[in-house]
């Protein structure tokens, strides 16, 4: 099936800002005297923060997880991208393929960090996680950005190194991509991803232009 346009996640697809998220965490957590294992700190406090509260009631997370974005937000300028992700975005630009961006992230550190990289004008539309259309994997911020740009789902695909955006695709009638390099796994459960039958698995980001 042809592809018409893509949707891309930032976080751990575009930008390597997982790297920072998790040292943010530490920074947060360490100051208070907790010392969590890498993978921990991802799987309990990396995605769904209304929930955590509720969990872990004794490590004032709502500070905890403001601490953190400032230390994100502090680190984003000079925050590295995957390798190629830049020629990928102008490649496909340059096919004629409609690009839009797609994130849990919210809006002042993602505007940072693209201005930083000068990568929005490659994008038709953005949404950031506090635009008001929820978070992955809900759907929707997906087909608000295909109604802006025209999309259909069909032949479109959505690129994402989450369970959520494989998720979120496939809810959406739009085809999916996993972003899979082997760093990630410290943030992921690969088995888990793989399991959902994403379309389909890259390892390095240029081979999209290819999938495309």
């Amino acid at each position: 099936m042809s592809i018409e346009s893509v949707i891309f996640d930032w976080d751990g697809t575009l930008a390597k800002t997982l790297d920072l998220w998790l040292q943010g965490f530490q920074a947060a957590f360490g100051s208070r005297g907790h010392r969590f294992d890498p993978k921990f700190i991802a799987k309990e406090f990396f995605h769904n923060h209304p929930e955590v509260p509720a969990r872990h009631p004794d490590l004032e997370f709502p500070t905890v997880a403001e601490e953190t974005r400032s230390y994100v937000f502090d680190g984003l300028p000079t925050v590295e991208l995957y390798e190629g992700a830049t020629e990928t975005v102008k490649s496909l630009k340059n096919k004629g393929i409609t690009l839009t961006l797609v994130t849990s992230s919210p809006r002042h550190l993602l505007d940072r960090a693209l201005g930083a990289h000068d990568l929005a004008h490659f994008f038709d539309s953005i949404v950031a996680g506090d635009d008001g259309f929820g978070h992955k994997p809900s759907p929707l911020p997906f087909k608000a950005t295909l109604q802006r740009v025209g999309a259909t789902a069909s032949e479109t695909l959505i690129i994402g190194d989450s369970h959520v955006d494989i998720q979120a695709g496939k809810s959406s009638g739009c085809q999916t991509c996993w972003f899979a390099p082997e760093h990630n796994s410290l943030f992921h459960d690969f088995e888990h991803i793989r399991s959902m039958s994403p379309d389909h698995e890259i390892s390095r980001i240029q081979e999209l232009v290819a999938i495309a």
